[in-house]
Formats: C-alpha cells, sequence, structure tokens
C-alpha cells in the first residue's frame, strides 16, 4: 500500500490507483455523537500522560513569552501518539507514530477503513501538525468478495440518499470498485463512505464520473468557492486565497491547521469543478493569530448568514432534496419544513452548525418518509446495517422497529458506538425516531504510571466520561483541582479551534467550570471536551458562543 501525503487535495488517497479526490475518506461524522467533532480525544489524552508523570509533554515553553516558537517534532509525536490511544473507533497497539518538520507519518495496520480514517484525521486536529503521510495497511475481517458487493450495493439501495445513485459495485480481493455517476462531488464522497461502511472490504476505487447539471463559468465558481470558504467556521477564509481557470480550482495561503486544510479543499468542490489543487495552502499555527483578534467580532448580518447555510444545503446530498426552509435572527437559526428521514434532519443541523455567525439552532423539521416500508422491513435494513457496520464490532446490539420508532437495546462498548448505532438507526428509511436503551460497557480499562486500577466512568445522566481510581474504599478522585486545571488548560493548547486567553478554567472539588466567550461551536464543543476528559467529576460549561465571533 502506497502512502501518500495529505496536503494536496486534503486528502490520503491509499494507492496509485485511488487517486480521484473524490475517493479519498470523506468528513462524514456521527452528529449525534459529535456535533462538532474533531478528536479532542487527542489533546486530553496528551494531557493526562502529563498528570501521571509520563515525560510526554512540556506545556509551559511551549506558551512562553514567545509563542511563536516552533512546535517540536517530539511534542508532536507524543500528542498524536497519546490521542490515538484514545481515539474511539481506533486500536492503537499497531499504529506507529513519526514526526519531521511537523509532518506526521502513521504507519502499521487497522481493522477497517474507517479506523484509518479517523487516525488521520486525529492527527491532522493536533496543533503543529503540518500534514500526515498516511502508511496505515487495512487488514479487516475476511469475507468473500460475493457478500462484500453483496451487501454493497444493498448499502447504497437502502440508504435514502443513495437509493436512486446510478452506482455498479464489483470486489476483488476485498476491493471494491465503484462506477457510474451522480451530480456533484458531495454524493460521489457519499458513495464511498457508504461502501467503506460494510465490513470486509478492505479499499475503495471510486471512479464513479460527475456530470454536472449545467455549465459553469470560472468567475461562478470561484464566487462559490470564496463564499463557502468564508463561511466554513473550520478555516480563517480571509487568508486563503482562490483562482480558477478551466473549472481547476487552485488554492494558496495559510491556514491554522493541517485539518482546517483539508477542509479548505473539500470547500473548493463546488458544482462545475474539475479539480482542486490546494497544495498551495501553507500550515502555520500562529499565522492567523493577528487576523483572528482582527476579524473575531466583525457581525455577520442575518440575511447572509441564511443564504450561506442555504448554500450548504444544496451542497449537501442528504439535505438538498427537501430545501428545508431558514430563518435567522440575531444568529440563532431557525429550521422549518419537511424532510424525508432522521438523517436529513440531523445533517441540516450540523450544516447550520458549522456557518460562520450562527450561535444557535432552533429545528423545527419534521420527518415524514416517502414510500411504505412496513416495521418488519425496517428492522431488517436496521439489523443489516448494525452487522455490516465495522465501528460496531465488540457490541451486542438488538433493534425493532414499531410504528415506525427505532428501539436499541443491549449493550456498546463505548459512548461512540452507541452513538453510532443511532446514527446508523438515522440512516434507516421510513424510521422518524429513534429510542436509544443501550448501555454502555466500556472496552478497555486505563492504565498509566503511578494510576493503578483506573477505569473510565461514564455518569448516568450526563453520558460524560470521567476517570477514577478504584481502592478498598471504592472510587475516588485521584487527581487534585490544580492538576485537572492545568490539564484542560493543556488540552486548549493541542486544539487548533480553542484560545485559553479566551476561556478561563475554575475547579473545585474535581468539578470544572468553563467560562468565556468564543465565536463558533468548534471552539465551544472542543473545549467542552477537553474539560470533560481532564480528570473532572463534572463540568459547568458556562462559554458563549457570540454572534460575530470569526472562527473560535
Amino acid at each position: 500500500m502506497e502512502s501518500a501525503l495529505r496536503n494536496d487535495s486534503g486528502r490520503p488517497s491509499v494507492s496509485d490507483d485511488n487517486s480521484d479526490p473524490a475517493s479519498r475518506p470523506s468528513r462524514v461524522i456521527t452528529e449525534v455523537a459529535r456535533p462538532l467533532h474533531r478528536s479532542a480525544v487527542a489533546r486530553w489524552c496528551a494531557m493526562l500522560l502529563i498528570a501521571t508523570g509520563a515525560e510526554v509533554l512540556v506545556l509551559s515553553p511551549l506558551q512562553a513569552a514567545t509563542p511563536k516558537k516552533e512546535i517540536a517534532d517530539s511534542d508532536i509525536t507524543s500528542a498524536v501518539s497519546g490521542g490515538l490511544m484514545f481515539e474511539e473507533g481506533v486500536f492503537p497497539n499497531d499504529l506507529d507514530v513519526s514526526t519531521s518538520q511537523g509532518i506526521v507519518t502513521l504507519s502499521g495496520s487497522v481493522n477497517n477503513i474507517l479506523a484509518k480514517e479517523r487516525s488521520l484525521n486525529m492527527a491532522e486536529s493536533i496543533r503543529g501538525v503540518r500534514g500526515v503521510i498516511d502508511r496505515i495497511a487495512v487488514m479487516p475481517v475476511s469475507r468473500s468478495d460475493a457478500d462484500i458487493r453483496k451487501d454493497i450495493q444493498a448499502a447504497l439501495r437502502q440508504d435514502p440518499a443513495t437509493e436512486s445513485y446510478r452506482v455498479a459495485v464489483s470486489v476483488q480481493n476485498a476491493v471494491a470498485t465503484l462506477t457510474g455517476s451522480v451530480g456533484s462531488y458531495t454524493e460521489k464522497q457519499l458513495v464511498a463512505r457508504i461502501a467503506k461502511s460494510v465490513k470486509g472490504t478492505k479499499d475503495v476505487r471510486n471512479d464513479v464520473a460527475i456530470n454536472y447539471l449545467a455549465q459553469r463559468t470560472d468567475s461562478e465558481i470561484a464566487a462559490d468557492v470564496k463564499a463557502r470558504i468564508l463561511w466554513d467556521i473550520w478555516i480563517n477564509g480571509d487568508m486563503v486565497k482562490v483562482d480558477v481557470f478551466g473549472g481547476k480550482v487552485t488554492l494558496t495561503g495559510v491556514v491554522g491547521s493541517a485539518i482546517a486544510k483539508s477542509r479548505a479543499s473539500d470547500d473548493g468542490w463546488v458544482n462545475g469543478v474539475a479539480s482542486v489543487d490546494g497544495s498551495g495552502i501553507r500550515v502555520d499555527p500562529w499565522a492567523y493569530n493577528d487576523t483572528r483578534r482582527k476579524l473575531k467580532y466583525a457581525i455577520k448580518p442575518d440575511s447572509d448568514i441564511k443564504q450561506a447555510v442555504l448554500a450548504a444545503f444544496r451542497l449537501d446530498p442528504r439535505v438538498a432534496a427537501f430545501a428545508p426552509e431558514v430563518t435567522v435572527e440575531g444568529g440563532e437559526v431557525v429550521l422549518g419544513g419537511i424532510v424525508g428521514n432522521l438523517k436529513a434532519k440531523s445533517s441540516a443541523e450540523q450544516d447550520a452548525k458549522n456557518t460562520v455567525g450562527v450561535v444557535g439552532v432552533d429545528s423545527l423539521l419534521k420527518v415524514r418518509p416517502n414510500g411504505q416500508a412496513t416495521d418488519a422491513e425496517m428492522k431488517a435494513q436496521l439489523k443489516a446495517v448494525i452487522f455490516w457496520d465495522p465501528l460496531l464490532d465488540g457490541s451486542t446490539i438488538s433493534a425493532d422497529v414499531i410504528s415506525r420508532v427505532a428501539y436499541l437495546s443491549g449493550t456498546a462498548g463505548s459512548l461512540f458506538q452507541k452513538a453510532e448505532a443511532q446514527d446508523v438507526a438515522f440512516r434507516t428509511k421510513g424510521v422518524v425516531m429513534v429510542i436509544n436503551h443501550l448501555s454502555v460497557n466500556p472496552e478497555f480499562s486505563v492504565t498509566y504510571y503511578d494510576w493503578p486500577d483506573s477505569y473510565p466512568y461514564v455518569s448516568p445522566d450526563a453520558d460524560q466520561l470521567s476517570y477514577y481510581t478504584s481502592g478498598m474504599f471504592g472510587a475516588r478522585l485521584y487527581m487534585t483541582d490544580e492538576r485537572i486545571k492545568k490539564n484542560i488548560e493543556s488540552g486548549f493548547f493541542w486544539s487548533p479551534f480553542v484560545h485559553s486567553d479566551e476561556i478561563k478554567v475554575a475547579v473545585d472539588g474535581g468539578v470544572a467550570t468553563l467560562t468565556g466567550t468564543v465565536g463558533t461551536w468548534i471552539g465551544w464543543g472542543e473545549a467542552d471536551r477537553d474539560a470533560r476528559r481532564s480528570g473532572a467529576v463534572g463540568v459547568v460549561n458556562r462559554i458563549k458562543v457570540k454572534n460575530g465571533g470569526w472562527w473560535w
């Protein structure tokens, strides 16, 4: 398997035959579990290593009076290695990490394509990482090519967004090849993502063609790409330059993280685009600070926010067909109208949250499925997808559908698996509601030097993850308030989306309280996760998302 640096279109190619940008890993995420997901686990794991005496990271020199000091490769390696230890859906024992001049190389093996993509995404989310070289081999469970092909075909037919796509599937030696045509790059990405979700698939060659409905001029394409980048909360769009010639998009400029670079390349794929070259984007963890401070309170008019949200809907294959209604007042988005499935509803909500200037989303969307699927048919489809999904391996999940309501029961190995199962139910045609009664049975114990007999504890009230040590007198908190505070602040440092000068941390009796103001839901979500994974017994999040905040 060939290596690939995620610095061109922002996606790794796992072989020379996989050079098509749309065959590269998609950014589809589980909105239920991680509304603003990008691997905050990486940061909190690294900071827990600090707390327990392992000589992994030293934060103070990195936050000294000269904040633009280069981050050491050894520190980046430690942060990525620590993150892999706790990245949900990834088993890190067979993965190795090395770093040279900010370029991280991941090697080793995983048992499914989605685990590989999560590993690469996690590495990109660490501050200081300028690119990621993919040398991860996928070693899936052994299944016949005929079974893999049959299940991919069924998965494409059953997914409400792809059921009408004209896509053919062939499988040889567990490598799936997709052919046919779709109407957009995002549709092509979605097809590949579904194929990768079928157990036993080793690789996916996405040869699906994009047939745009209409020709577009370079100026029209450039305007759309610029707007999309400017309104994407993952990127400081003012620092990315867009050029288009003959339908080919070239991006240059500076972003603050490898994951922002990947995101910018994704944003380049608007309707009419023939190719996207993001190799001219430079990653500099400190370059955007001055611009951020200048622009962070540039108020976005409600009318502009509305148009940006509607534009995001038009590019989302799960939402575009339903055209939800959008109203905006003071940065608060209200979604109305009718969609055909639960996944379209959650995707619309996430698209709105991913838009600059949005401070809250109130969804009044109604789910009214087309078709007349019976409860028995929906149950059979749901059980099949649960079986196919490699991210649910090790779980014991029972599913039933009664009056179009899906019920999940049994045991999941983690909160991540619980949310993944719920997302599977959301994607089941005909289901209008999901009742998730899965209990979480943590699949591993955490043991560090000087931190014996520790285990993760999930609060039954809020599904929050905290860490305790057990002893003869029962569970007790191990870390001091000061140590928890330092862990949280350390996590803030390693996230490219959180800035400690905007958030204040106080810890009393193991309970962390966060106050301050951020500009988007990414900053809010990342700060919240870093706090909850710091060893705190509870978190009071009083961070506000400010209308007009730029990027954070």
